[in-house]
């Protein structure tokens, strides 16, 4: 796969990762939970302005892969949704890490997507300056707000 999408495959192991520690915490551990929920959200909030602001916009050009790109959009959308769900839970509500449970459930369909059908079937049909730009709109993006956060 092209390094374009390195950076948007990176975010989301890490998104993983927090889910996970998420889901390994005990109902008493509120503090640790909400910390842990804010920085999920913060990922995600950021990792799809990127997708939503610089790479579909690409892709949506592209006939091939409009469906699935439009399919990535409502994605986004049900997972802010259920985000949502979860933050407005109290954390130690028996129900929170059923919650929790959904919508890695439906994250992990949308990184599956991406990672092995758009953004493969993209590599293929963009132009390499398309793919350059990308990374580069990416890797901008990334480093301004990470020079936010110091």
């Amino acid at each position: 796969m092209d390094k374009a999408f390195g950076s948007l495959i990176k975010d989301h192991k890490k998104v993983k990762s927090i889910i996970e520690e998420l889901l390994s915490t005990q109902a008493n551990a509120s503090v640790k939970r909400r910390d842990l929920l804010l920085q999920l959200k913060e990922e995600l909030k950021l990792h799809e302005e990127i997708e939503e602001n610089v790479v579909y916009p690409i892709f949506e050009e592209k006939k091939q892969i409009k469906d699935l790109t439009l399919e990535a959009y409502e994605e986004h959308h049900i997972v802010d949704v259920l985000l949502e769900e979860v933050e407005n839970t109290e954390t130690n509500d028996e129900t929170w890490k059923a919650k929790l449970t959904v919508l890695k459930e439906n994250l992990w369909h949308h990184i599956e997507e991406e990672e092995k059908r758009l953004f493969p079937e993209a590599a293929k049909i963009l132009k390499q300056r398309e793919l350059d730009s990308i990374q580069r709109d990416v890797t901008q993006i990334k480093e301004s707000e990470g020079s936010k956060t110091l």
